[in-house]
């Protein structure tokens, strides 16, 4: 559960997305779930969020204003592309100054408001509001003209919405090329986390593009130091669930799968939810989910699925009565 009646800056060890030291983060990952409508209705899984109004002030301009912000939610898993499931819309929605468009995605000091101002109210950026462009994005192109270190995290959950409101539309296709980019100029740290986490969505991503010669070669070339992250038991944790998540990433690409969620790296429950999405949907009159593949056909039928498959459908029961 997450506790925060504000909005949080964007930190290189710290955001709404990457928990703090990392606990648990691949482990976490792991888990992915490819139909997030079903949780409403699975038991035990959904937990409340609490949501409350908030009032800032825009450093631009100085106008006033009020967004609903999350005092704590849940989180369960994640899609390889590395945006949470839970309880609340992700990503987070920042406060976005609603005259000039300034997305409030950290706290700005004194001498960048001037910077900001000249930005922010300037012909670029406002094009790039008229274009559509997602409010992660902005906030991504005005970090960039701030210099801040590491701009690629607001670019990824601009990834996130794209896909979110069209998982293989041009913005989403652009926010991943953008993305693999910005990695690709990063000089990669077998020892640090967020380095290994961020090569990986830049696999990820050229396997969601169709890119999948490149993909593996990315993926393959990921190299998670015996030392990684410290000594700790957490480190050898997240060492643990690194290398089992970059393994995973292996077969989709074989099979040229360019599926938000593949089926087989998703936890037996979050599988055995997607095996029976059409009963589930139809049963609680949820809208129709994606049929599945002829490779989610074949997974479904395995042996050891039966068992979740089973446990599923009692749950589904429960709940229906």
């Amino acid at each position: 559960m997450r506790n925060s009646a504000q909005y949080e800056p964007m930190k290189p060890t710290q955001s709404a997305y990457r928990t703090r030291k990392h606990r648990n983060l691949a482990n976490a990952v792991f888990g992915v779930c490819a139909t997030l409508l079903l949780l409403q209705v699975i038991p035990g899984v959904a937990k409340a969020s609490i949501v409350v109004e908030e009032e800032t002030k825009c450093p631009v301009g100085g106008e006033k204003f009020k967004y609903m912000a999350y005092a704590s939610y849940s989180t369960f898993g994640a899609y390889p592309d590395g945006m949470p499931f839970g309880s609340a819309q992700f990503p987070i929605a920042l406060p976005q100054c609603p005259k000039n468009g300034l997305v409030m995605y950290r706290e700005f000091k004194a001498d960048e408001v001037t910077k900001l101002s000249t930005y922010i109210e300037g012909p670029e950026y406002q094009a790039l509001r008229a274009a559509g462009e997602t409010p992660y994005y902005l906030a991504y192109r005005t970090a960039k003209m701030l210099g801040d270190p590491e701009p690629h995290w607001l670019l990824l959950p601009a990834s996130w919405q794209a896909k979110n409101a069209d998982p293989a539309g041009p913005l989403a296709q652009r926010y991943n090329e953008e993305y693999v980019d910005a990695v690709r100029s990063l000089t990669a740290d077998a020892q640090n986390f967020e380095s290994i986490a961020a090569r990986f969505r830049a696999a990820n991503a050229l396997r969601e593009l169709g890119r999948f010669t490149e993909a593996e070669e990315m993926r393959a070339a990921i190299i998670i130091a015996p030392d990684a992250g410290g000594s700790d038991a957490d480190a050898a944790e997240n060492r643990e669930g690194w290398a089992k998540l970059v393994t995973s990433l292996k077969a989709p690409i074989q099979r040229n799968d360019t599926i938000r969620a593949p089926i087989d790296m998703e936890s037996e429950r979050d599988a055995a939810q997607r095996c029976l999405s059409k009963e589930i949907a139809e049963k609680f009159k949820l809208p129709a989910q994606p049929p599945l593949t002829n490779f989610e056909i074949s997974f479904c039928a395995k042996p050891e699925m039966e068992a979740s498959i089973a446990e599923m459908k009692q749950q589904i029961k429960e709940r229906d009565e």
